[in-house]
């Protein structure tokens, strides 16, 4: 037998007749405590996050070509825009975390783009619901006030505002942004002052921090309306009001709606539902109870859907010119935003537009 081997089996057989007892040897009752290291966090995986920013990108791709050559306003449309501001949303977040790990942005994959792939269809239907074949409602269109706005059920019954601007006349726009307050606020609320453009800034409850309240201060300070839009879009994860209750979003809304108050020194008058989703009922329950008028858009500039100010400028002065009136929507986030905007408001000028007062909106409405 191998020496080493042989002692061990000789350890074994004395501790086997001569079992020695924790008090003989003096080993304590419990065991003592014992530092242990934390865990390091997981490692973040870039990579991942990569390839999904890129199949996002595609996607979005996809859906902002198809809003492009799609009639404003008709489902396939509705569809596209709301997926896209859903999209880009996400590409911002993933964009962000990229840059975190990487310390510089990153730009994306540019080739193979305008694909969705089933997990990102995965994800929009779980947003939005627009595939299942539910059966459709036998109210398509639910009047809220007559030439002025209603709802209508489309893509698998799901109901979007639909505005009308048959209250303005030929050369008539009203301008709108959406989503901030943020860092670019203060400057395209300055250039639309500068214009003789009041608009109307649909803010989120989730962005009226300290700095939120005085860019919202000044924003009204510029003879701006400041609207309600959300405390988020319209929830955390980004997904309609649809998933809210009625009761819920008018909690959710007033409080928004209390924060604008305080901050802004007067009390909203306007609400634009995120995606443009909404209920009836909702509708009907924001205005008695918080005394907002609900707001669509007549001509959506997709800002979302391209970085580039030239493209925008040309795009949405093409979309104006084609209506000669309408109700702008645009976003106060976006740097391609904020050069089209302060160029916008000049062609209007040109051209022979005017910038209405908001107030237009609520005489409309109210049957004044």
């Amino acid at each position: 037998m191998h020496k080493p081997f042989a002692f061990l089996v000789s350890l074994l057989s004395i501790a086997s007749f001569n079992p020695v007892s924790a008090q003989d040897l003096q080993l304590p009752k419990e065991p003592a405590s014992v530092e242990v290291p934390a865990a390091n966090p997981p490692a973040v995986d870039v990579i991942g996050m990569i390839a999904e920013h890129d199949e996002v990108n595609s996607a979005l791709k996809l859906y902002s070509d198809i809003a492009f050559v799609s009639p404003q306003g008709s489902p396939q449309f509705l569809e596209a825009s709301a997926s896209g501001q859903y999209l880009r949303a996400r590409l911002q977040s993933l964009n962000r975390a990229i840059a975190r790990e990487l310390g510089e942005p990153y730009r994306g994959d540019m080739r193979d783009r305008g694909q969705v792939s089933f997990r990102v269809s995965e994800e929009l239907n779980d947003a939005f619901g627009f595939y299942g074949g539910t059966v459709a409602r036998e109210e398509r269109g639910v009047p809220i006030k007559e030439g002025y706005c209603k709802i209508n059920y489309v893509k698998n019954n799901v109901p979007f505002l639909v505005q009308s601007d048959s209250f303005l006349k030929k050369g008539e726009v009203i301008l709108t942004f959406d989503d901030g307050p943020g860092p670019l606020t203060e400057e395209v609320s300055a250039a639309m002052k500068a214009a003789n453009a009041p608009s109307v800034f649909f803010v989120l409850g989730s962005k009226l921090g300290t700095a939120g309240k005085e860019r919202v201060k000044k924003a009204a300070a510029d003879g701006h309306e400041i609207a309600v839009h959300g405390y988020w879009h319209a929830n955390e994860a980004g997904k309609p009001f649809t998933v809210f209750s009625t009761a819920e979003i008018v909690k959710q809304l007033g409080g928004v709606s209390a924060s604008i108050t305080g901050a802004a020194g007067r009390k909203p008058g306007f609400f634009r539902p995120p995606y443009g989703i909404i209920t009836p009922e909702a509708v009907r329950a924001l205005d008695s109870e918080l005394g907002l008028v609900p707001v669509g858009w007549t001509i959506d500039t997709l800002d979302w859907s391209t970085k580039n100010p030239e493209e925008l400028f040309n795009k949405t002065v093409a979309l104006i010119a084609q209506r000669g009136k309408g109700i702008v929507l645009m976003h106060d986030i976006h740097d391609q935003s904020r050069i089209a905007s302060k160029r916008l408001v000049k062609w209007l000028a040109d051209n022979g537009y005017t910038v209405v007062s908001p107030e237009r909106m609520t005489k409309a409405y109210r049957g004044e």
